[in-house]
C-alpha cells in the first residue's frame, strides 16, 4: 500500500478493529492508534506518498501483533524532535505509555519497522484462602512425614519446638485482643451513641439487636449441643476458679464479672471484666457527653492504632495454623481434626433454622412472598458470597431495600449500617460453635454456668472482633483460654472455616433484612397511632 491519506486511514481503523477482540483499556487503544496515525503520517512527510509500506497482523502464541515495514533510509518517527510537528517528542513517549500493550521501531535489513502488540494477559493463580490454605496442607504434609521418624524424636520436636513457640505466639494474640476488645467496645458504644441520639427509635433498635444476638447464642449452644457431647447437667465450674458445687457457682461467678481494681483485669486476662469496665467507661463517655469529646475523639484514634498493630500481628495467623495442626499430628490427636465435619454441619444447621425461621416470621406476618423475597435481595448475597465480606455488599443491600423492598430510606440510612457493627449474628454463630468443638477437641465438659458464660462472651466478642479471619482467631484463642480449652483446637477450627465463611455473610443479610422488613412495618403501625 501507499502512504496516501486514504491508506492511512484505513489502515488505522484495521488496527482498531484488529484490537477489539483484546482486553487492551480502550484508552491504551486510542493512544495506540493515535500513534501509529502518527508514524504513518511522519513516513510520509519523510518519503513521500508514493513510498510503499506492509502492514501485517497476525497472533503468536495468543499475543495480538501489528507490524507496519517501509523500505528506506533509517528514520525513527516516535523521536523526531522536529519543532514542525504536531506532537512533540514528549508527547510521542507519552502516548506509548500503556498498560498491556508495547511500540517499538526497530531497523532491519533496511527496512523501518513500527511493531505494535499486546501483551498476553497472565492471570495469576489464586489459592482459595490464600496462606490459611497453604499453612493447613503443609501442616498436612509434615504431619503424615512425621510419623515416619522415631517417637522419640517426635516427642523431642514437639515438647523442644512447636510447643513453646506457639505458646508464645498464642500469647502474643492475647496480649493484644485484650486491649483491642476493651478499646473497640468503648468505641463503638460512642459510636452508637452518635447514631442513636439521632431519633427516639435509636434505644429501640439497639435493644432489638441484643435481643436477637442472645436468642441466637442460645439456639446455637442448643443446636451444638445435639453435635457435641460435652454438657454436664450440674453447675460445677466456671472460668479460671477453683471448682465448687451448688447456686453459689452461679452467684461467684455473677461476682466475679466486677472487676476490684482497673489493672489486674489487664494482667490477668480477665475477660469478662475488661468488657465490664469497657462498658461502664462507654456509658460514662455517653453520659458526660460533649464534655468529654476530645476523650471520646481519642478513643476513635487510639481504636485506628489499635487496629494497625493487630493487622500487624495478624501476620502471624498462617504460622500458628500450621503450628497447631502440626502439633495435633506430634500429640497423636488426629481423631480431632477429622472430627471438623461437625463445625461446618453444626453452623449449616444454625444457618438454616435462622434464615428459615425470619423468611417464615415475614411471610405469615405480613404475607410476603419468599420466593420473590429472596430473588429481590439475591444480587446483595450474590456480592457477600462471592467476595465473602458482608461490609461489601452493604451499598448493593441499601440500594435493594430502598428500591426493592419499598422501606423508608431514613430507617434504611439508620439501620443498615448501624447492624454491620452491632447485629454481627454469624459470628455468634461461629464462635458459639467453636467453643464446643473445642471442648471436645480438649476432653473437657461445659457446665451449665460455662454455658452462660459462653452465651454472654460471644455476644460481647462478636461486637469487639475484627473482621477477618485474624481477628476471629484472636478471639477464639482468649475464650477457649477464659474456659480452659485447649487453643490447638484454633488449627482444626480453620480447616472448617474453608466451607462456611462465605455462607455466613449471606445468612446475616437474610437475617437482616428480613428483620427489618418486620421492624419497618412495626414503625407504620406506630406512626398511624
Amino acid at each position: 500500500m501507499k502512504l496516501t491519506n486514504g491508506n492511512i486511514n484505513d489502515v488505522v481503523e484495521k488496527i482498531q478493529s484488529f484490537f477489539e477482540s483484546v482486553k487492551v483499556p480502550k484508552k491504551d487503544k486510542i493512544r495506540l492508534c493515535m500513534l501509529i496515525e502518527e508514524s504513518l503520517l511522519r513516513f510520509q512527510e519523510k518519503f513521500g506518498e508514493d513510498y510503499e509500506f506492509n502492514f501485517v497482523t497476525r497472533k503468536l502464541f495468543g499475543t495480538p501483533r501489528v507490524s507496519i515495514k517501509i523500505k528506506g533510509k533509517p528514520y525513527n518517527p516516535l523521536e523526531d524532535d522536529d519543532e514542525d510537528q504536531l506532537f512533540s517528542e514528549d508527547i510521542m513517549h507519552k502516548l506509548s505509555n500503556y498498560e498491556k500493550a508495547t511500540i517499538i521501531y526497530s531497523y532491519n535489513h533496511g527496512y523501518n519497522e513500527i511493531s505494535a502488540f499486546a501483551s498476553k494477559e497472565i492471570k495469576k493463580f489464586k489459592i482459595p484462602g490464600g496462606y490459611t490454605t497453604i499453612a493447613i496442607l503443609l501442616a498436612f504434609v509434615l504431619g503424615f512425614l512425621s510419623k515416619k521418624f522415631l517417637a522419640q524424636d517426635q516427642i523431642d520436636v514437639l515438647y523442644q519446638i512447636v510447643t513453646p513457640v506457639l505458646n508464645n505466639l498464642l500469647g502474643a494474640l492475647i496480649a493484644i485482643n485484650i486491649p483491642m476488645i476493651f478499646i473497640s467496645v468503648v468505641a463503638s458504644i460512642c459510636a452508637i451513641e452518635n447514631v442513636a441520639m439521632l431519633n427516639n427509635l435509636g434505644s429501640k433498635i439497639l435493644l432489638r439487636f441484643f435481643k436477637m444476638m442472645f436468642f441466637i447464642a442460645f439456639l446455637s449452644i442448643f443446636v451444638n449441643s445435639l453435635f457435641f457431647n460435652v454438657i454436664e447437667m450440674n453447675l460445677k465450674g466456671d472460668i479460671i476458679a477453683e471448682s465448687t458445687v451448688g447456686l453459689k457457682v452461679i452467684f461467684d461467678l455473677i461476682l466475679s464479672i466486677i472487676p476490684q481494681n482497673i489493672v489486674d483485669p489487664f494482667d490477668e486476662g480477665k475477660i469478662l471484666q475488661v468488657v465490664v469496665l469497657a462498658i461502664i467507661t462507654g456509658i460514662s463517655v455517653v453520659i458526660l457527653g460533649e464534655r468529654v469529646s476530645e476523650f471520646k475523639q481519642w478513643i476513635m484514634n487510639l481504636q485506628q492504632i489499635i487496629f494497625k498493630i493487630t493487622d500487624i500481628v495478624f501476620k502471624i495467623i498462617p504460622l500458628i495454623i500450621f503450628l497447631c495442626i502440626f502439633k495435633t499430628f506430634l500429640s497423636g490427636s488426629t481423631q480431632g481434626i477429622f472430627s471438623v465435619w461437625k463445625v461446618v454441619a453444626a453452623e449449616y444447621v444454625i444457618y438454616f433454622l435462622m434464615s428459615a425461621g425470619m423468611l417464615l416470621m415475614i411471610s405469615i406476618k405480613y404475607g410476603v412472598k419468599i420466593s420473590d423475597f429472596v430473588k429481590k435481595i439475591s444480587p446483595a448475597f450474590m456480592i457477600s458470597f462471592t467476595t465473602g465480606s458482608g461490609s461489601a455488599s452493604m451499598p448493593k443491600n441499601m440500594e435493594i431495600c430502598k428500591k426493592e423492598l419499598n422501606i423508608d430510606k431514613k430507617l434504611c440510612d439508620f439501620y443498615i449500617p448501624l447492624s454491620h457493627a452491632v447485629g454481627q449474628t454469624a459470628k455468634i454463630m461461629g464462635i458459639v460453635t467453636c467453643t464446643f468443638f473445642a471442648a471436645e477437641f480438649s476432653g473437657a465438659t461445659i457446665s451449665i454456668a460455662q454455658l452462660f458464660v459462653i452465651a454472654f462472651l460471644s455476644v460481647q466478642f462478636a461486637l469487639a472482633t475484627v473482621s477477618g479471619n485474624g481477628g476471629m482467631i484472636a478471639t477464639l484463642t482468649l475464650l477457649f483460654v477464659q474456659l480452659g480449652f485447649s487453643p490447638d483446637a484454633i488449627g482444626p477450627i480453620t480447616i472448617a472455616d474453608i466451607f462456611v465463611v462465605n455462607l455466613s455473610g449471606v445468612v446475616a443479610l437474610i437475617i437482616r433484612d428480613c428483620d427489618l422488613v418486620d421492624l419497618s412495618h412495626q414503625v407504620k403501625l406506630s406512626d398511624e397511632k
